[in-house]
């Protein structure tokens, strides 16, 4: 009996184990085809990498997707194994690469949808602060060119950033950052708000005195001056009576007279001990605002906290003190002050300014008298008798006599820097009177004596009064003589040249600014400078002109991207698009990489702001300059 059921049973194993190989036979088969496929998908992606990012994407992500599908659809294969244990690559790569590439990919691919996205895109390359200063940068640009939503959106990613970071360092300075954008944008509730988190002491400081600077309490009529006083105790000795200052200004100039005398009242705390001269400065600054609104005995109990650390510094704060008084009109005071100093320096000098004031006022022979008590050795008496001989005087025979004595007397200055300004206001009375050689060669003995100044500071401020007046008298030859003597690795230079190219260009001077331009040590960086002046002033031939000159790629790709936000606004679209375009060719040509990434995120700032598309003859262009920056 038993042996009629062995064969069937047998059969049947046999049968269960050809079915289970079969079914191995077939997972094996499946797994390795989708590992085929996964491989063709990288060599597609591969090749199209530096062709289309976007391309690449597609391809990366239909090969991650089938990997993954081997892993959890046939586990058991040997095939899922090695791809789960990174023991198998897919042609050039490995798995942990092709994890890497599609994300990368993706964020390129979104990149090349507009230049929106491509500035968000060259932003996340850079560190955590700066991508928040970046982000707030651009949507200062956007809110100009009236893209509210995306400004809204930029703003509000910075914040969350803010809110989420761990370093305490960072977290302040980005609500520095933001505190500072919304009050640019007299979004006073929300600069406060972020004031009140702020935790160290110096950008609180800041963010209080950006606030003020912007407008707040003038804008609300010296209402809500309490939000801001309540951070008074929390700063130190010096920025406390800074800010002090800059609210009781407001505060008066507002009709708040009451509230800004309280904040005095309140009196401020003795200084840190290695801060003293600042300390000091502050209170002169109080001084000198109490002064400006005419509040004499207030700005005497501000000096009189000055005494006891600095006696000179009282002095000057007092003389300048005596001299507002004089311009509000109360000579007696004025004089009374002044004739009390000590020291005849102070008393000399505080003097020729009372008798400018009394001028002012049509009291010229009180003012005459009062100077004839000035020695003449006194520097500040010569400087007065010229701004009176500048004064529409009664009768012009006055006028030219003081004119005669001081003329005489610049020569005896003590102080290169005294008789070049000297002989400049010299040839200011001139120019004045339309006596052109006179004032010719009054600018030519402040140049002789400008010579003799060695400080770059005083020597570039002063050359460029020089070559104002030469301008001023139809000379550009002249001016662009002295500005040879420009230290143009300084500083004030950087600073001054914008001003310097305004002044030249709205005299119709344009070959000037362009040669001066020209000179200087960082020729494309002033070109630059040039065609940002030409379109502050609403120009447009000039700089279409001038930004394909500028030889140094970096600086003509920003030149072509403003150039092309103002075409688009002031000519046409099809116009700035072309600029738009060339702006990226130039790019191109840039070799240094961080460079060429930063000329980049400008160029694509501005133009996303201008409403610029990427069409298909910029997107090529594009793809290729994030493969060179990315590589």
């Amino acid at each position: 009996m038993k042996v009629r059921f062995i064969l069937p049973i047998t059969i049947l194993l046999m049968h269960s184990t050809f079915l289970v190989q079969c079914g191995k036979v077939d997972t094996d088969r499946e797994a390795n085809r989708l590992f085929v496929e996964a491989y063709q998908q990288t060599e597609l992606a591969l090749q199209s990498e530096a062709r289309d990012p976007a391309e690449a994407h597609a391809h990366y992500r239909q090969a991650l997707e089938k990997i993954e599908s081997i892993i959890y659809k046939y586990p058991n294969t040997s095939v899922a194994v090695d791809v789960a244990q990174h023991r198998t690559r897919i042609g050039e790569i490995t798995i942990g690469d092709l994890r890497n590439k599609v994300p990368h990919f993706a964020a390129k691919a979104d990149a090349l949808e507009s230049f929106h996205n491509l500035t968000l895109y060259l932003i996340d390359f850079e560190d955590v602060e700066e991508r928040a200063l970046r982000r707030l940068s651009y949507a200062a640009i956007l809110k100009r060119h009236g893209q509210n939503s995306l400004h809204d959106e930029l703003v509000h990613q910075v914040r969350r950033q803010a809110d989420r970071h761990w370093d305490r360092q960072v977290i302040d300075r980005l609500y520095y950052e933001l505190s500072g954008h919304h009050a640019s944008q007299s979004q006073w509730d929300q600069s406060l708000q972020l004031i009140d988190r702020l935790q160290d002491r110096e950008l609180l400081f800041g963010s209080l005195d950006h606030l003020l600077e912007s407008g707040y309490l003038r804008d609300r009529s010296g209402r809500g001056y309490l939000d801001v006083a309540a951070y008074l105790d929390y700063l130190d000795p010096v920025n406390r009576i800074r800010l002090a200052g800059r609210l009781i200004d407001d505060l008066i100039a507002t009709g708040n007279r009451p509230q800004a005398m309280a904040i005095l009242q309140e009196g401020f705390p003795a200084p840190e001990e290695n801060n003293v001269l600042d300390y000091v400065n502050a209170l002169a600054r109080l001084s000198s605002v109490l002064a400006g609104h005419g509040e004499v005995g207030a700005s005497k109990s501000a000096i009189a906290q000055i005494v006891n650390f600095d006696s000179d510094y009282a002095d000057f704060a007092l003389r300048d003190l005596s001299v507002t008084i004089a311009r509000y009109g109360d000579l007696e005071e004025a004089l009374g002050l002044a004739e009390a100093f000590e020291r005849p320096y102070f008393r000399n000098t505080a003097f020729a300014g009372i008798a400018l004031e009394m001028a002012r006022r049509d009291s010229v022979a009180q003012a005459l008298s009062l100077l004839g008590q000035i020695p003449d050795n006194i520097d500040e008496k010569t400087e007065t008798m010229l701004e009176l001989a500048g004064m529409d005087l009664d009768g012009e025979s006055l006028a030219d006599s003081l004119l005669q004595v001081a003329v005489s007397r610049i020569q005896t200055l003590d102080s290169p820097i005294a008789r070049t300004s000297s002989h400049i206001q010299l040839a200011d009375i001139h120019i004045r009177h339309d006596r052109r050689s006179m004032a010719a060669e009054a600018m030519e003995e402040a140049e002789r004596h400008a010579s003799g100044i060695s400080d770059p500071e005083n020597i570039n401020k002063l050359l460029t009064d020089i070559i104002k007046r030469w301008i001023s008298l139809g000379r550009p030859d002249r001016a662009l003589d002295i500005a040879a003597w420009y230290h143009m690795d300084h500083p004030s230079f950087r600073a001054g040249m914008p001003d310097m190219f305004t002044f030249a260009i709205q005299r119709g001077f344009h070959d000037f600014a362009r040669t001066l331009a020209g000179i200087t040590d960082d020729r494309a960086r002033y070109m630059h400078v040039l065609v940002s002046v030409y379109l502050e002033q609403g120009m447009i031939s000039q700089p279409s002109e001038l930004a394909y000159e500028i030889r140094n790629y970096y600086w003509r790709s920003r030149a072509l991207a403003q150039l092309s936000t103002e075409l688009k606004i002031k000519v046409n679209t099809a116009t700035a698009e072309r600029a738009a375009t060339d702006a990226l060719l130039t790019i191109q040509r840039i070799r240094d990489r961080a460079e060429k990434r930063q000329a980049l995120y400008h160029t694509v700032s501005l133009l996303s702001a201008a409403g610029i598309n990427m069409d298909r003859d910029r997107r090529p262009l594009v793809i290729e300059l994030i493969g060179h920056i990315d590589s």
